[in-house]
């Protein structure tokens, strides 16, 4: 999936601040502020795709700045860097705040992961927002699950076609207005070829932005499949934790 996107990284500290931009930099146009009152002027003249913010920080929190620009960006996504006694305290009930939490001390290689698994989730969600006849996204698994995929395009209300490939298996997805219509996975059609690629952790996906008629075999709702997909995965889990446990 393509760069072009803007990370406003919000840090008191100048070390982590540097190791960020020096290692986002290839990711991400990033603009580095060591406060919430620069954060908040920035804003004014750049809008950015991701905000990256310490938690503890002189003059306000983390959690006080993005309270104040969720209000005039909804759509700007979240994270934030805490600590585990933060993260599991006072940022307990902040979950639909923040996008995903990087874990405070971290290293750089592992944060970097997680920032860039989120901004190939807002690239999605703007080439799904912004998408045409004549658009095409791809990627791979590693960077978005099969579950972020459909819950990306649900949300979208887009027309389109999803590929999703692996070695020797191939599963096609159609949606009209963000809402599955009919899939297939070899022999098996409908919500059950949605079951078993759910879980599908490595391979490749292609988006298509255009709208296939096709006779529909899927009759709930995307979100529907999705937690039935979800419902069944874990199911699988227990019972092979099961078997192991009496093995």
């Amino acid at each position: 999936m393509e760069k072009g996107l803007q990370v406003l990284l919000v840090d008191d500290n100048p070390v982590i601040r540097d190791l960020l931009l020096y290692s986002l930099s290839q990711e991400a146009e990033v603009f580095p502020v060591a406060s919430a009152t620069e954060a908040l002027r920035r804003v004014g003249s750049v809008t950015p795709d991701l905000i990256l913010s310490d938690f503890r920080m002189p003059e306000q929190s983390g959690v006080e700045l993005l309270t104040q620009l969720r209000t005039q960006y909804p759509q700007v996504a979240v994270m934030m860097m805490a600590s585990r006694s933060d993260i599991s305290g006072p940022l307990a009930g902040s979950s639909p705040l923040v996008e995903d939490f990087i874990e405070k001390p971290f290293f750089v290689d592992e944060a970097v992961i997680k920032v860039k698994r989120v901004l190939d989730r807002v690239r999605l969600s703007k080439a799904t927002r912004e998408g045409n006849s004549s658009t095409n996204v791809r990627g791979t698994l590693a960077q978005m699950s099969v579950v972020d995929l459909l819950q990306t395009l649900d949300m979208g209300r887009k027309s389109c076609r999803l590929l999703l490939s692996r070695p020797n298996e191939q599963c096609e997805m159609f949606f009209h207005d963000g809402q599955l219509a009919h899939a297939t996975l070899g022999d098996l059609r409908g919500e059950h070829a949605v079951y078993k690629v759910a879980c599908w952790s490595e391979g490749s996906f292609q988006i298509e932005f255009e709208r296939v008629e096709c006779e529909p075999t899927i009759h709930h709702s995307t979100q529907s499949v999705l937690l039935e997909a979800l419902r069944l995965f874990d199911e699988a889990q227990r019972d092979l934790e099961a078997t192991a446990a009496t093995a």
